[in-house]
């Protein structure tokens, strides 16, 4: 049996009614409502953050297997292999927190949003989304402040002599990427709440 991953259909809210009985470029199972499929951009995005995820996470075991090979029998290992591997694992949380974002696949407790009436969901989804995404904005500003420390300092890696906000500058990317789809989102509900009010 083969099982096939399409961020595509990924089970998400729809815009009239807040319920998950739907996916993206169908209509909602409860409502009938069309839940908007993803545009050009979202899916270029999407496939460059696939690719991107994938080539980190390759770079990353060979980086392993090639260190684990030159210690068992050279006696020897890759100058700063070990803080290259860190970076990379920070590298595809983060880019792998903005694909979760994207497609609504991140962790929830939602216990008591699934027993809420439809309305009512539209309105936590838009107030959580405002949440995460001044949270995020907080953590991004942070961010930033923590990256020009780094960049004054001059602080370098064993590895080359890589200087380490450039390794770092994936956390403020990883901020903004979600601090941006959960505020496009939040934003779309709202507009399109306001358009079926407005029929």
């Amino acid at each position: 049996m083969n099982h096939s991953f399409n961020s595509d259909q990924t089970s998400v809210g729809c815009p009239s009614c807040g319920s998950d009985a739907g996916s993206l470029g169908g209509r909602c199972i409860k409502c009938g409502g069309l839940i908007p499929p993803p545009n050009r951009l979202s899916r270029l995005i999407s496939q460059v953050e696939t690719a991107l995820v994938s080539l980190l996470l390759c770079a990353m075991v060979f980086l392993v297997l090639f260190q684990i090979i030159l210690r068992n029998f050279f006696s020897t290992g890759v100058t700063g292999g070990a803080e290259i591997v860190r970076h990379l694992v920070l590298w595809v949380a983060f880019i792998g927190a903005a694909m979760a974002a994207r497609s609504e696949s991140h962790l929830k407790i939602d216990v008591a949003y699934r027993i809420l009436p439809s309305n009512m969901k539209q309105i936590v989804n838009v107030l959580t989304g405002a949440f995460t995404t001044t949270v995020c904005a907080i953590l991004f500003y942070a961010s930033i402040r923590f990256l020009l420390v780094d960049f004054h300092a001059g602080t370098v890696i064993a590895f080359h002599d890589t200087p380490t906000w450039i390794l770092e500058i994936v956390i403020p990317l990883g901020y903004f990427a979600v601090m941006l789809w959960f505020l496009v989102r939040s934003l779309n509900i709202c507009l399109q709440w306001i358009g079926v009010r407005g029929h």
